[in-house]
This record gives C-alpha cells, sequence and structure tokens, in this order.
C-alpha cells in the first residue's frame, strides 16, 4: 500500500481523534473506508460498501466493503470493529454466519 495513502489515513485519525475524542469504530470506519476505497482506485479495483450477497450458508450476508475486480471477482473483504474487540471471538462469529474465508 502507498505510503502516501497511509498518511494520509494517519493523519485523518490524528485529526478525527482530536475533534472528536475518541476512535471507536463508528468514528474511525469513513477514514479506513476512504483509504480502501483509494487503495482500490489505484490497483484497478473496485471498493463497494455494504454489497450484500448470498453465503455460502444461502444465508444473506453484507461485509462492512467488499474489493472487486471488475468482473464481480471479490479480493477481499471489510468488516469494521472496535479496539476494544476480541478480533479471533469476531472472526468465528463471521465465519459461522456463512461470511468468506
Amino acid at each position: 500500500m502507498s505510503q502516501i495513502l497511509i498518511n494520509a489515513y494517519l493523519s485523518e485519525l490524528d485529526r478525527i481523534k482530536r475533534i472528536s475524542g475518541s476512535l471507536s469504530e463508528q468514528v474511525i470506519r469513513e477514514a479506513f473506508k476512504d483509504l480502501l476505497k483509494a487503495w482500490s482506485r489505484q490497483q484497478g479495483l473496485v471498493f463497494l460498501a455494504e454489497h450484500g450477497m448470498a453465503s455460502n450458508q444461502k444465508t444473506s450476508i453484507r461485509p462492512d466493503g467488499t474489493i472487486l475486480h471488475d468482473l464481480r471477482v471479490p479480493l477481499g473483504y471489510w468488516e469494521a470493529k472496535d479496539t476494544g474487540d476480541d478480533l479471533d471471538t469476531e472472526i468465528k462469529k463471521k465465519f459461522l454466519k456463512g461470511y468468506p474465508q
């Protein structure tokens, strides 16, 4: 990932924390989404927020973000989490719901 994009993201986090006093998931979500969108554009990929799809379990899931190739082939998924969340537990919950690995 471009150092310019990372530095812009970190600067935005500093600004957000200074203004809001918080770095919760809801507060920093848009800054990280902007980082992913910019990186995706640089790579010739498409970032879609809240793009719904059917899981392997035939349920409807909606990752916070999906990065796709032009032909709708997914490259990766993003789920926003708070810094206080237990990531291993959160990942297990998503996989149990049918989120792709």
